[in-house]
């Protein structure tokens, strides 16, 4: 069994300078928006603001959800007990366009049943450091860094994302 460490000062600094990103996608984000917009427009049509403060609540929530929680996030790395340990890439395979998906072994040497989105492909059996950000159960939520060159191989986006935030 590979035993945990505390992650290093060098790889808290990788996480802290690591690019903001939200959970949700973009696809929600046009939905969220799509619900909104027809209420904005009736509004305007007849003239009646009465509900107007309902479309600035709604906003208001979009805003915390998509640029405020990964901010706290990023602020937990600093000051949170992250542990991480060293793993083997088990396999890398290209999936939908831009992006690929990579296995990688747990801490019991058998391999996690979850694939992490990688923003390159991963050669088989290229050791790797996995960070476990929330925590040993919660999967999805592992970074993972290249062991050489230190660099992250973790991408949160998604196939509906279009643009870089």
């Amino acid at each position: 069994m590979k035993r945990s460490r505390k992650i290093t000062k060098e790889e808290r600094e990788i996480l802290m300078n690591m690019q903001l990103r939200s959970k949700l996608s973009l696809l929600v984000l046009f939905y969220i928006f799509g619900l909104i917009l027809p209420f904005l427009t009736c509004m305007v049509i007849t003239l009646n603001f009465r509900f107007f403060y309902l479309l600035i609540v709604a906003l208001f929530l979009l805003f915390i959800i998509v640029f405020l929680i990964p901010k706290f996030e990023k602020s937990n790395y600093q000051i949170s007990d992250i542990r991480c340990f060293e793993s083997v890439v088990v396999s890398s395979k290209p999936h939908d366009i831009y992006y690929y998906v990579c296995e990688i072994n747990g801490q019991d040497g058998v391999f996690i049943d979850h694939r992490y989105p990688v923003n390159t492909k991963i050669p088989k059996n290229t050791e790797v450091i996995v960070i476990m950000v929330s925590g040993s159960k919660k999967y999805k939520d592992y970074i993972i860094l290249d062991k050489e060159t230190k660099k992250v191989l973790s991408d949160y986006r998604t196939r509906f994302d279009l643009i870089d935030c």
